[in-house]
């Protein structure tokens, strides 16, 4: 039964973040449960759990919608981010595996690829499995799992922001090479650089994406550098 919940619940969430169901659509236990060939029980049980984390609302005497990005959170996602990601990044410096950095390797290769075929969905799943595996090696695995529960808007916007037609792909790509590269090296002064400048690319053209899909936010405030 837990098996069918969760898989419920990562699909389901999967779905939501990646904008297959968009905000302020309605949706329902019983579709859900029929498009995803789940039993209702792991569904319902799953939407509670969806409902904490923020992502979708029950309205009495209405239905139950996603929720609109609360880009408050957004940023205050990334503020614990900048806090947290930088130690993980310089811990990994003296614990990283070869076997890692091929991993890594591969990752980038493969995020090349995505990009070359314009592949949103997959880029940004090769996206958190590359910083995911920092918080591996250094045994931090809890800490990922717990931004994954709590960082939810911030990765709305992110994955959002990857559906402007516009994207620089190149800027993020060259920023995840520069950042192995500095790891590979033990460079630590130049990682320490490299992840304020990418931690801070996460909500760069806010303001644009904004404009471009201006029912997806709610709570859109002036970010203070």
């Amino acid at each position: 039964m837990d098996n069918m919940r969760d898989n419920a619940y990562n699909q389901i969430k999967y779905r939501i973040i990646h904008f297959e169901y968009v905000p302020k659509q309605k949706i329902s236990e019983k579709t859900i449960s029929t498009e995803l060939n789940l039993g209702r029980t792991p569904v319902r049980e799953a939407l509670i759990r969806i409902e904490r984390e923020g992502l979708i609302e029950v309205v009495p005497q209405s239905g139950t919608y996603i929720t609109q990005i609360d880009m408050r959170a957004a940023i205050e996602g990334r503020f614990v981010r900048e806090c947290i990601e930088p130690n993980i990044m310089v811990n990994a410096v003296t614990n990283i595996s070869e076997e890692s950095l091929n991993a890594l390797k591969q990752n980038l290769e493969h995020q090349l690829t995505s990009a070359q075929n314009s592949d949103p969905d997959k880029f940004f799943d090769l996206d958190q499995e590359f910083h995911q595996k920092f918080y591996t090696v250094t045994n931090k695995e809890m800490v990922w799992d717990w931004l994954l529960g709590n960082n939810t808007q911030l990765n709305r916007f992110r994955r959002l922001r990857l559906k402007e037609a516009d994207l620089d792909w190149k800027t993020l790509l060259n920023q995840h090479q520069a950042i192995f590269n500095a790891v590979a090296n033990k460079d630590v002064d130049e990682l320490s650089y490299l992840m304020k400048e990418h931690l801070h690319l996460m909500l760069e053209e806010k303001q644009n994406i904004v404009n471009a899909y201006p029912d997806y936010f709610q709570n859109i405030i002036k970010e203070e550098n």
